[in-house]
């Protein structure tokens, strides 16, 4: 099966791992990472016979429908509720608590509500919310695993004005919303519209709740029959298809619809505001770790978003001197505020950091929702690094591991590096941990962590090798030329052109060192081209090589990774361009650096 550019574009909630099609009967496939768009229908994927300890699944409930609409009385702007983000980690095994080899996993990826744009009182559709079941080999009996739910239709109103749909809240496990869609039960989810009490109802069969017109998603009702997904059909803005669906809107009544999800969307007891559907983990089965987070609110609202990988080691890491693996960082505590700072290595929680690669964080195991955090974003030397409440989007909150010098870079900027203040002379509890200019020979900012790709010695690396075609390497077309396309080209150890020396954060020919790999004209837009130019020390020819996800980030804006494309042949080899695309951490952009 080939892959199309199209599939690696970048989905605005999280990072698609890998381009694949899927379809609806069950698929069994070797790629460790597995996307699910959003299609109106569910996908089954059959857990395959792995070595791997650990399945990850992530789901990212459907937006809630905007509203946008000029005239020349009025340019309104109303944004709908982003759905929710969800991780687990579950244990693969033989246990009655872990997910099994020859079981199948089955997706419903909710779809985005319904914008609006007409003036005049009006609300958009709910987001679906996105479902992750699991039926046991051998057995014919689904059990849900997880729910992310959906966000909210935005309404406006001509005497209220704006009120933006809301977002699905983080993981509140059991939490059910005030809307019909789980007014109840929370088992039997479904997005609640919001609608006057007069016109909120169940369905005839007491297994399915609505919330107008949106079902919750299981053939026979929850624990009974197939979860399937469901849909909302109605003359008003269209709820989301999903597990649950969205809540239709009233573009007459000035009434939206609220997010899908397993507990339902919250709509206030039928009034303002509304809210997204709350998210939904089984602790039954074995996880080991979950990571989730509201979204905020979107004039631009996407579909929702699923992935499984497997995975071999446990995603719960520790960050420890590379020069003294006996010693590590840790938080004392959870408040914010808290400091960082080294102590013998004990294996406690308070030691074990999750490294998130899709948001850049580096979160607490003790508290997930807690982050790694540079204090006020200052920049200068001696800036403390603390713990404190993770936050979408924040810079201060952005890490980047180097592979190539084993170094922590901030994301508000990338000159800047952790440093364990006199970490050398002083190898003992206590020792604080900072921000201070990056310097790749000092023992001080150098890290060890559990599962990253590194080198044992950069000066003598020289080939930067696509994991997807080991037998190519990076090569610069017309050789020391500045201007010079970079491409694929046979792996070749005598050919200077393909041979590279890491200066730093700049990558130089390694024959003639005044000429740099090169983003043209510091443009990060999608399939922007990459060349050879003359050295100037700009951020256009600065790279971080992520030892975490094998890719290449751009200074120029770390969230953008060198990408390569096919060639002439439909394939990655010979010939293939290499450009600057977001980073979406499929193998696409994951590169091996090599003598």
């Amino acid at each position: 099966m080939k892959y199309n550019k199209s599939f690696f574009q970048f989905c605005s909630k999280v990072t698609p791992m890998l381009g694949l099609l899927f379809f609806r009967t069950a698929v069994q496939l070797t790629a460790q990472v597995v996307p699910f768009n959003y299609e109106g229908n569910y996908h089954d994927y059959v857990i395959p016979q792995t070595t791997d300890q650990y399945i990850a699944l992530t789901a990212i409930g459907g937006d809630g429908g905007s509203i946008r609409f000029k005239n020349v009385f009025e340019d309104i702007t109303v944004s709908g509720g982003r759905g929710a983000f969800l991780k687990s980690y579950f244990k693969i095994g033989t246990a009655s608590n872990n997910l099994k080899p020859g079981s199948t996993l089955r997706f419903m990826v909710g779809g985005s509500g319904e914008s609006r744009q007409t003036a005049g009182s009006t609300g958009a559709g709910g987001g679906g919310g996105t479902g992750i079941a699991y039926k046991e080999v051998g057995t014919q009996q689904w059990t849900l695993l997880m729910v992310a739910g959906g966000g909210g239709g935005a309404i406006y109103d001509l005497i209220i004005g704006r009120i933006s749909g809301g977002a699905s809240p983080a993981y509140s496990q059991g939490e059910e919303g005030d809307g019909n869609g789980g007014i109840s039960d929370p088992n039997q989810g479904g997005g609640a519209g919001a609608f006057g009490d007069d016109e909120q109802h169940t369905a005839g069969s007491s297994a399915i709740k609505y919330g107008q017109h949106a079902k919750a998603g299981w053939s026979g009702g929850p624990g009974a029959g197939e979860p399937t997904g469901g849909d909302c059909v109605n003359t008003g803005p269209q709820g989301g298809w999903g597990f649950g669906a969205g809540g239709d809107g009233n573009y007459a009544s000035g009434f939206a619809g609220g997010g899908g999800g397993y507990t339902g969307g919250d709509v206030n007891d039928g009034d303002y505001p509304v809210t997204g559907g709350t998210c939904y983990l089984n602790t039954s089965m074995e996880n080991i770790f979950v990571l989730t987070f509201g979204q905020g609110t979107t004039t631009s609202p996407q579909s929702g978003y699923a992935s499984l990988e497997l995975v071999d080691v446990s995603p719960i890491k520790s960050i420890r001197f590379a020069y003294n693996s006996l010693m590590c960082i840790q938080t004392d505590g959870t408040s914010n505020g808290i400091n960082i700072e080294t102590h013998n290595w004990l294996g406690n929680n308070a030691q074990k950091w999750f490294l998130n690669t899709e948001d850049r964080t580096i979160r607490s195991k003790s508290n997930t929702a807690k982050c790694l955090d540079l204090t006020n974003g200052h920049t200068s030397n001696g800036t403390n690094i603390q713990l404190w409440d993770c936050g979408v989007g924040n810079a201060n909150q952005k890490w980047v591991y180097n592979g190539l010098y084993k170094t922590i870079h901030s994301g508000v900027y990338s000159d800047k590096c952790f440093d364990a203040s006199n970490g050398t002379d002083n190898p003992s509890t206590g020792v604080n941990i900072q921000l201070w200019d990056c310097q790749y020979s000092n023992d001080n900012q150098k890290w060890n962590i559990d599962g990253a790709t590194t080198v044992s010695n950069v000066s003598n690396m020289k080939h930067i090798v696509p994991v997807l075609a080991t037998g190519v390497a990076v090569h610069s077309h017309t050789g020391a030329e500045s201007g010079s396309n970079i491409q694929l080209w046979t792996k070749d150890d005598t050919n200077t052109a393909e041979q590279w020396y890491f200066d730093g954060l700049a990558i130089k020919m390694r024959s003639n060192q005044n000429l740099c790999i090169d983003l043209i004209n510091s443009n990060t837009d999608n399939g922007n081209n990459i060349q050879l130019y003359n050295c100037n020390g700009t951020n256009a020819q600065r790279w971080m090589y992520d030892g975490m996800t094998q890719t290449i980030r751009s200074v120029v804006n770390p969230d953008k990774c060198i990408q390569i494309e096919y060639n002439t042949d439909g394939a990655y080899g010979k010939r293939s361009n290499v450009d600057i695309y977001d980073c979406n951490g499929s193998a696409a952009q994951q590169f091996l650096i090599q003598e």
